[in-house]
């Protein structure tokens, strides 16, 4: 057993993690208190007391700018003094005060917002899995800037930081130790230009060509987006009980969709073609179900995109400009625009609620236009035809996939 030793910050500052096992370094001040050190490098401070012939042990907290030697030290006496007396001992329920805890109560007060979808997808997919252990009044800045940095894409870096912001604003209140929002001064990306990117014609036809060439889920679900313009989350996270091929139907539900409104996509007979084509697993709700895990949607998507990319360039030169997922469903609202589709159908078949939909017209305008929409992807689906087979733009026949 080590001998007890003055604990100070700058010591327990100092402590290395051992490869294995944990490192207990017990108080001199405060005998009964205890600092540990797993491999992980996370310090906690604990109490250990003999009451009557057991050993008693209280887990204080982690170690940290919002629980200091001071604090462990006062919480540890009080612990002791209770253990003396016989009462059991509850430490402070300072899991109530994690960001995931947090996390769920701030959710609830965002239910009735349109964007309550994305919170949770944000939370869900980015902030708890690097955050939501942590205690809420422990992160710092800094630790907020090296959480951003680390998400690359920097509009999704953008948006994670405004959402986390949000909740801190929410979360202040509730939390006596920390003094202002560690999102306020933390550093994040420039606002990046607007994409622009809109694929030429022998670059949709090259990409159509090398995404059949993959497999699946990326053949299908690639063709997919470029047939219907459609959100790569909504077509890879799809369900299989959202489409009626009978009916030529895919309805998105509200919860699926970005803008949180059920969204009524019409199939080509292209369409209705690529998706009898998609094997069913048996089990499995999904449209393209993860490998060994039927229940989420596939992953790898970043991976099968760089591939695509090099596919391109393979065939098409290194000077082929980067494009991503989001670029095609640019480069199908162009394509449309080119065929003279009304902007308001356009607006309609990408579930956008902005310009025709947006603010008092959408309140008056309810008109689905459900048969134009079926129309223009109709001739969307001939157009791409028409640009697979290299014809001209007088010359369109009718589509086979």
């Amino acid at each position: 057993m080590s001998e007890p030793v003055t604990l100070t910050d700058a010591k327990i500052a100092g402590l290395r993690p051992p490869e294995r096992g944990r490192v207990e370094i017990i108080d001199k001040v405060v005998p009964g208190l205890r600092v540990r050190i797993g491999p992980s490098g996370m310090v906690s401070f604990i109490v250990r007391k003999r009451v009557g012939g057991s050993i008693k042990n209280v887990t204080l907290g982690r170690y940290g700018p919002r629980f200091t030697l001071a604090d462990a030290r006062k919480s540890a006496r009080t612990a002791l003094s209770d253990l003396t007396a016989g009462k059991k001992v509850v430490p402070a329920k300072r899991d109530s005060l994690t960001i995931k805890s947090l996390w769920a109560e701030y959710v609830l007060t965002k239910a009735k917002l349109r964007s309550h979808h994305e919170i949770i997808r944000i939370g869900e997919k980015h902030v708890l899995p690097e955050l939501g252990d942590r205690m809420a009044d422990a992160v710092t800045r800094g630790e907020v800037t090296r959480f951003i940095d680390g998400i690359k894409a920097p509009v999704m870096a953008r948006l994670v930081h405004a959402q986390l912001s949000a909740f801190y604003t929410w979360a202040l209140p509730r939390l006596d130790k920390l003094d202002s929002n560690p999102c306020r001064d933390a550093g994040r990306p420039s606002k990046p230009k607007a994409r622009d990117r809109v694929l030429t014609e022998t670059e949709l036809a090259t990409l159509w060509r090398v995404a059949d060439a993959q497999a699946e889920p990326w053949r299908s679900a690639v063709h997919l987006i470029i047939l219907t313009g459609q959100r790569k989350s909504e077509v890879f996270e799809a369900r299989r009980g959202e489409f009626d091929l009978g009916a030529g139907v895919w309805t998105i539900p509200a919860e699926r969709a970005k803008n949180e409104e059920t969204h009524i996509v019409p199939l080509s007979a292209s369409a209705g073609v690529v998706l009898e084509g998609i094997a069913e697993i048996e089990g499995s709700k999904m449209l393209f179900p993860a490998k060994g895990n039927p229940d989420k949607p596939a992953s790898g998507i970043g991976k099968a995109v760089e591939r695509m990319r090099a596919g391109l360039r393979a065939e098409l030169g290194d000077d082929v400009p980067q494009w991503s997922l989001h670029d095609i469903r640019r480069t199908v609202a162009t394509g449309l625009q080119r065929l003279g589709i009304r902007f308001e159908v356009t607006e309609a078949v990408l579930n956008h609620v902005s310009g025709s939909k947006g603010g008092i017209a959408g309140v008056y305008q309810r008109h689905n236009w459900a048969d134009e929409k079926r129309a223009a992807l109709d001739a969307w689906a001939a157009e791409l035809q028409r640009i697979l087979q290299g014809a001209k733009a007088d010359n369109v026949v009718k589509l086979r996939v």
